[in-house]
């Protein structure tokens, strides 16, 4: 059976869990106080452990205007993950540990970055502009990402899953009318 190594790396904590064919948990490890190397022994001997992994995904917090979508990662994919830290400071440099110790311990198993604004990076122009000078935008590239896209992504397919309902939904902003970014109706 071949599963996939899900790798879910905090600011301070790091959860690991395999999944199989029917999204059950195969193996799981959670390292609460994970100090972000990637040769830390926990990490180490949860990864050596592991058969029968057929791919990995790992969480990112930030993609930045270059990811926007799952990618699959290459040495190009880690740099371009690391030339974001200054928008994740505290989480981009532990997603590229997970990635540096999932690589080394097991070599040829495909690995695909899954990056939390990715579900905001088709939000409409007027929802993802901050009330700045044009300028500024242009010249820094300000806009508003989003976050915890992963989790709104589970939720919107959940939702729709439980209700029957497979309409599109608006981009994590439940509640918000069509057409509107915020505010009373």
């Amino acid at each position: 059976m071949t599963g996939v190594l899900v790798v879910n790396a905090g600011s301070s904590s790091l959860k690991l869990r395999v999944l199989g064919p029917a999204d059950e948990v195969i193996a799981s490890a959670d390292l609460s106080a994970w100090d972000g190397r990637p040769d830390d022994p926990g990490l180490r001997d949860f990864l050596g452990g592991l058969t029968g992994v057929g791919a990995a995904g790992h969480r990112v917090v930030h993609g930045g205007h270059r990811f926007t979508a799952a990618t699959p990662i290459d040495d190009d994919v880690v740099a371009g993950i690391e030339a974001l830290t200054g928008l994740a400071p505290l989480h981009q440099p532990r997603a590229l540990a997970g990635i540096a110790a999932v690589r080394a311990a097991l070599p040829g198993v495909p690995t695909v970055a899954c990056f939390d604004t990715a579900f905001h990076a088709g939000l409409p122009a007027a929802a993802a502009a901050y009330a700045l000078p044009a300028a500024w935008t242009r010249r820094f590239g300000l806009r508003r990402f989003g976050f915890h896209g992963l989790s709104h992504a589970y939720a919107d397919g959940r939702a729709a899953e439980l209700t029957g309902n497979n309409a599109p939904r608006s981009q994590g902003h439940w509640g918000v009318p069509e057409g509107r970014s915020s505010g009373p109706a």
